[in-house]
């Protein structure tokens, strides 16, 4: 009978297996010194010289306390890839590492569903060659790996909106052609999408389209205010009511941003309150516009022409007699008159 053994005199030299589906799906949504601990012990499972590595060790190791990397140890297991046997002879314990490909699997044989926010959930989910593109091209547009947040949120949508892979990636890319990347954001405009009654693509393409126009129509306004942010909510409903509540045309609202922009402080309240000046007077096109601007101006100079009354006009005078005048002066003459 033979009996084999691998050799290595420095394990410097050495190498330690880490799976595909634990750095893509386990490692990123896992506390960092939790993923230290998992590949220190994964490590010393390869490892037939040394494969004792105490929870003191590790904690000095990686600078940490060992009650986290009791923590540690709990959270792999919660996680399903690794088994914590606890020996009854000792407080020593046995760290099992179990091979995810074979997790993989096994959920693949399965007819019930992984839980909601389970990593079980992508892995099965990745079955699928159409959601596997998915997160695949997602993640091109993202230009970095996903967490498990977005997945699982991208994966809520097909399951709870009925949206097919194709509509998740359009949201994704219309949001991020407009620089907005924070997953509340995404995840409103996808409520949006279905409650607009979006559920194919055709449907999806026509929205997107009306969606891109109305923003087209905004940017105008903010780049003609020179505002390089992106509008708040309530400038947005304040664009909102201008462009499809008053129906005015790029040409009448931004007539209005040239009057704010000759004010000290130009802002969109005093926008609102041009256009819902005009929208009460119904007057509608840039022709009504420039007649109503060009009676208010003539009125306005009108009225400063206006002669105003003086203090000094106002005053009553004294009236005098003009006989007993020219009397009193030739009493004085003759000094018959005394001082």
């Amino acid at each position: 009978m033979n009996y084999f053994r691998y050799k290595a005199y420095n394990e410097d030299l050495g190498h330690t297996p880490v799976e595909n589906i634990f750095i893509n799906h386990y490692m990123p949504g896992a506390p960092g010194d939790y993923v230290k601990v998992y590949l220190l012990g994964l490590k010393c499972s390869y490892s037939l010289q040394n494969n004792y590595l105490s929870d003191e060790i590790i904690a000095k190791t990686i600078n940490i306390s060992t009650d986290e990397v009791k923590r540690a140890w709990q959270y792999w297991q919660d996680q399903g890839i690794i088994n914590v046997i606890h020996t009854e002879e000792s407080k020593d314990k046995i760290i099992e590492f179990i091979d995810i490909r074979e997790i993989m699997l096994n959920i693949k044989g399965k007819e019930t569903k992984p839980p909601k926010n389970s990593v079980e959930r992508i892995i099965m989910a990745r079955q699928n060659s159409k959601i596997r593109d998915m997160f695949d091209y997602i993640r091109r547009i993202c230009g970095r790996e996903l967490s498990q947040n977005e997945m699982f949120s991208f994966l809520d949508w097909i399951d709870d909106y009925g949206f097919p892979p194709e509509i998740v990636v359009m949201i994704i890319e219309d949001c991020y052609s407009r620089n907005k990347k924070d997953l509340p954001y995404l995840k409103q405009v996808a409520r949006n999408w279905f409650d607009a009654g979006v559920d194919s693509q055709e449907k999806a393409i026509e929205y997107a389209n009306r969606h891109k126009e109305k923003w087209q129509k905004y940017s105008k306004v903010l780049n003609f205010l020179r505002i390089g942010r992106q509008p708040t909510a309530v400038e947005e409903e304040m664009m909102q009511k201008w462009f499809y509540e008053y129906s005015y045309s790029d040409e009448v609202v931004l007539k209005a941003c040239e009057l704010t922009a000759k004010t000290l402080k130009p802002s969109f309240s005093y926008i609102d309150k041009v256009l819902t000046e005009w929208h009460d007077k119904n007057i509608k096109t840039i022709e009504e516009i420039e007649t109503y601007l060009n009676k208010s101006s003539s009125q306005s100079i009108k009225d400063s022409t206006k002669a105003p009354k003086r203090t000094f006009n106002n005053f009553k005078g004294r009236t005098y007699d003009t006989d007993l005048l020219k009397q009193r002066l030739l009493q004085k003459s003759r000094g018959e008159l005394s001082e």
